[in-house]
């Protein structure tokens, strides 16, 4: 007889009807509810997912050891356009939300409050961004068919920011608000530079640069809110919007994500040598 856990594992559940029903819905009426049962009754979803990624990337990667790399031109310009064009609306739907929260609650309040940030429109797009780190494992596929190199940084994140978008959504903290809205903002200026690289539009190099530089700012802005927001509700006993795995899990992947981004940025432009040896961008992605 399988162990419990196995069996959770090997038992793979999707209620397809369900995801398309709330992926479809959209405007001023999104089932909040729905959409944080959702996932928290398909978090398994993302462990089976996570599992079946490694063994599809790194089994590929070694598939392609001794073969010409695959062009993927026309796949590839359409993935990334996709990609670009929904952090671009993303942005474009959840900035009147956080900027309306940023300066009619405060700074603080706006991350250690959820207020309606997973409700109405606003509410749908986060519910997509959460959903689109699923289809994300995709880029990876496309990186080892084209045999760009595979860095660790690059299907960790993906792995964790995963795990991590579903296992906090249903209980969804403050803070979330800070993550979501930053992390679209940073997919649209590289998604969108990912599209033009595909196009083989030339683009200067400092376009990459930028790009490491706002995503290493913006896991300096998570993790100082993280460290605020320990400080106000274990400290000061403020009564945030607060979930201590969450809480947990979050602190664990930006500081990591934050480590690892840096050590990125000194070895592609700072250290010796470094910009030639990681000068694809293609292997750095943001949470």
């Amino acid at each position: 007889m399988s162990h419990p856990i196995v069996q959770r594992l090997l038992d793979v559940k999707f209620n397809t009807k369900k995801f398309l029903e709330l992926a479809t819905h959209g405007g001023k009426n999104f089932p909040d509810n729905e959409g944080r049962k959702f996932y928290a009754d398909h978090f398994d979803l993302t462990l089976q997912a996570s599992i079946l990624y490694v063994v599809v990337v790194f089994g590929t990667k070694w598939f392609m050891r001794n073969r010409q790399p695959f062009s993927l031109f026309v796949p590839l310009n359409i993935w990334n356009f996709i990609l670009a064009a929904f952090s671009i609306l993303a942005t474009i739907r959840m900035t009147p939300e956080f900027f309306s929260v940023l300066t009619n609650k405060g700074v603080v309040n706006s991350y250690c409050y959820l207020y309606d940030f997973t409700k109405g429109d606003n509410g749908y797009w986060a519910w997509l961004f959460m959903a689109s780190k699923l289809f994300e494992l995709v880029d990876t596929v496309f990186l080892v068919l084209r045999k760009r190199p595979l860095m660790f940084l690059h299907w960790y994140h993906h792995i964790l920011t995963l795990i991590y978008a579903w296992y906090s959504h249903p209980n969804s903290p403050g803070f979330n608000r800070y993550g979501i809205y930053l992390n679209v903002l940073v997919h649209a200026f590289m998604y969108s530079y990912y599209f033009l690289r595909s196009m083989k539009i030339r683009v200067p190099g400092f376009v990459a640069q930028f790009i490491t530089s706002i995503q290493i700012l913006q896991f300096i802005i998570s993790c100082s809110i993280l460290a605020h927001i320990a400080f106000l509700v274990h400290v000061q006993n403020v009564p945030c919007d607060f979930d201590s795995g969450v809480f947990k899990l979050a602190t664990f992947m930006d500081t990591t994500y934050l480590i690892l981004f840096l050590n990125f940025f000194f070895k592609s432009y700072i250290y010796k040598g470094g910009k030639a040896k990681y000068r694809s961008v293609e292997t750095k992605k943001s949470q």
